[in-house]
């Protein structure tokens, strides 16, 4: 193994890409082996158990904060800015091609428990992680609470995304503003926590070049019926993609039939027009 060159042993790492437990023990190696681990753990930091490692990832972030950022926060309360005595040995979030929110925010917990606070630190992590993760590739934003499109590099880094999850609790200004730079989206996960459309979705469906994989859930609180037909427009914003669309997975809450006339002979109606599905 010893005589094996990084081209080789990278490809051998990232067949481990989802077993931490292996990834971590070839860290310790020796300096190829660590070298060649740290950007495959780093594509998507997010993916492993985060329990052992969240103090960890705080102060690998934090770090990356501009000094007038730091006394900004620390002023307001916030703690745990690490001192470091020497520069960082990686540039770790150069190698990061995703974005989980939900994790940030957990992460971010560790700095203060002031919802305020919080609120401030992740508009600094999230610019953190858009001006230096060189290509994102997926973003988790269910929980998003900042408009990341505004951010300096946002487009250019946005332009490349392949995979999105959200929910519907987000306002639907934020879903138009990321159908205006964030059209080449290859899988869309949608989770339904709303009795009401949200156009914004729909839009940002509609404006895919390249929709492939599709997913919808819904996840409701109570059994409350819908203000509104949540489903027609978006599964007919998904039409427009018939021709391409390989997999589509449709979780629907099902007392909801009632509510609006032939609804299922209306969907069914439609995928009748998906002729390329690999899966359904």
């Amino acid at each position: 193994m010893s005589k094996l060159n990084k081209d080789i042993l990278f490809l051998i790492f990232e067949e481990l890409q989802y077993d931490s437990k292996s990834l971590f023990s070839c860290l310790i190696v020796n300096k190829l082996w660590c070298e060649t681990v740290i950007p495959i753990l780093w594509k998507n930091p997010w993916r492993y158990a985060i329990n052992y490692k969240k103090s960890s990832l705080y102060y690998v972030i934090t770090s990356y904060l501009p000094d007038n950022t730091k006394e900004f926060l620390t002023r307001q309360g916030v703690q745990s800015f690490p001192i470091l005595q020497q520069p960082l040995l990686f540039d770790y979030l150069s190698f990061c091609r995703s974005v989980n929110v939900n994790i940030l925010n957990n992460i971010i917990s560790i700095g203060t428990s002031s919802a305020h606070n919080q609120f401030l630190l992740q508009q600094e992590f999230y610019n953190v992680m858009i001006r230096k993760c060189p290509e994102l590739k997926y973003l988790n934003m269910i929980s998003i609470k900042h408009q990341i499109f505004y951010f300096p590099e946002a487009k250019a880094r946005l332009e490349s995304l392949c995979e999105l999850e959200c929910n519907t609790s987000i306002d639907s200004s934020y879903f138009y503003g990321l159908a205006y730079v964030c059209q080449n989206i290859q899988g869309l996960i949608i989770t339904n926590t709303n009795k009401h459309a949200n156009y914004g979705t729909v839009k940002l469906i509609e404006v895919q070049k390249n929709l492939k994989y599709f997913e919808w859930h819904d996840n409701f609180d109570d059994l409350m019926e819908p203000l509104e037909d949540p489903y027609t427009e978006i599964f007919l914003a998904l039409e427009e993609h018939a021709n391409i669309l390989n997999h589509l997975v449709i979780n629907l809450y099902y007392d909801y039939s009632y509510y609006f006339d032939n609804y299922y002979s209306f969907l069914q109606d439609i995928l009748l027009e998906f002729h390329n599905l690999k899966t359904l």
